[in-house]
């Protein structure tokens, strides 16, 4: 008998051979691999990787001014669909594989090792299509040139003396400018439409940093901040719809602070240290003072760690040329992370930070998730004289 359409369409001829059967799988998986090899490759000579960036750097800052359109964060829709997504497919080919075996027991036709490695390979492929799709759209910045070789300005180290003189300075400056912000009745920082007032705030460093010079994308908070708290995070910037999120349940005496370091992202700024410190810069010289107070308290905190693992004795002597406002605010910070601190949050924390630390070190960065102290040999450099 001749098949009709309605036969053909319902009922395929299984491909030919072995590999047939996966062959959807499998080309989509080839695919993966190419893309990867050709971005690998790029990625290994930094005039090519300098090249991509460039092109698609005014991709995201587009999809970025089009995201900002909506009254809330495409990146989560991302992440909440794909989350999602990956849970239905998990559950739906364990049952596939278990209603597979237990045909095969009956005697009929049933085959769970093909149907469990069809889906592996269609997990497989997936992944790979979404990894070459972050390396092209981000990873890619991690081989281009750094904020230090852009602007010539190299990390120096510091005696203790000098880093005291600096973190001292810090304390100051804190201290100065804890009294200028808004609070509340309990005394807790309190500024309002931090976010409007985001955008812009990089001018100061126009003249001194020129390839800087990009209008940012406003950010946005996020709304799983309460679990991005808990695994460890206080923003986030997502190559794939050009946005910024930073987390609103943290402290918001740091978020002002936040939003400069995920607009440094923006400015195709890769490396942490380097964001931090573009952050504190920023935040200082720009003519907001609830930014100007958010970046000096970071500043200081960078600082801080580093002194009190040097010395703990001028560490304390920095400490107590802080402010009983800016010493609250601290406190509170401390406070807040140390919620945190329970053997559940702890492990998720734990597994986020090895994802994260995996997907960067992928990328040839090494103990990425410490990679933040490095930010004071950059304040080293720009804040004190040279050596000698």
């Amino acid at each position: 008998m001749r098949k009709t359409i309605y036969d053909i369409i319902t009922h395929p001829a299984p491909p030919p051979g072995r590999l047939g059967r996966y062959r959807p799988q499998l080309i989509a998986l080839a695919a993966a691999l190419v893309l990867l090899g050709l971005l690998r490759t790029v990625c290994g000579r930094k005039v090519l990787a300098n090249g991509l960036t460039a092109l698609t750097t005014p991709v995201k800052q587009a999809l970025g001014r089009l995201c900002a359109l909506l009254p809330f964060s495409a990146a989560e829709v991302c992440w909440t669909v794909g989350v999602l997504a990956l849970i239905i497919f998990l559950l739906h080919s364990f049952w596939t594989v278990c209603l597979e075996a237990a045909h095969a027991l009956q005697g009929r036709a049933g085959h769970p090792l093909r149907a469990l490695l069809r889906r592996a390979l269609t997990l497989l492929a997936a992944g790979g299509l979404v990894y070459a799709a972050y390396t092209l759209t981000w990873g890619v910045n991690y081989y281009a040139d750094t904020f230090s070789e852009r602007s010539g300005l190299e990390g120096r180290e510091t005696t203790d003396e000098e880093l005291y003189q600096l973190t001292a300075a810090f304390a100051v400056r804190c201290s100065e400018l804890a009294g200028q912000v808004e609070r509340d009745a309990d005394g807790n920082f309190c500024e309002e439409d931090l976010f409007a007032r985001s955008v812009g705030l990089y001018a100061a460093l126009y003249d001194e940093f020129p390839f800087l010079e990009r209008t940012e994308v406003q950010a946005k908070p996020m709304f799983y901040s309460r679990l991005m708290s808990v695994l460890g995070f206080t923003g986030f910037y997502f190559s794939f719809t050009g946005e910024s999120m930073v987390n609103v349940d943290a402290p918001a005496v740091l978020v002002p602070s936040t939003i400069l370091h995920e607009y440094a992202h923006q400015k195709n700024v890769a490396l942490e240290d380097e964001c931090n410190f573009l952050a504190i810069v920023a935040g200082l010289q720009c003519d907001d003072v609830a930014f100007q107070y958010s970046s000096a308290l970071l500043g200081y905190i960078h600082l801080g760690n580093a002194l009190y693992s040097a010395d703990a004795s001028l560490w304390q002597e920095a400490y107590s040329l802080l402010g009983e406002q800016a010493r609250a605010d601290l406190m509170e910070n401390n406070a807040y992370w140390a919620q945190f601190d329970s053997p559940v949050e702890e492990a998720m924390e734990t597994a986020a930070t090895s994802i994260y630390s995996g997907f960067a070190e992928s990328f040839g960065q090494e103990d990425v998730m410490h990679s933040y102290g490095a930010c004071v040999d950059l304040l080293a450099a720009y804040y004190l004289p040279e050596e000698g």
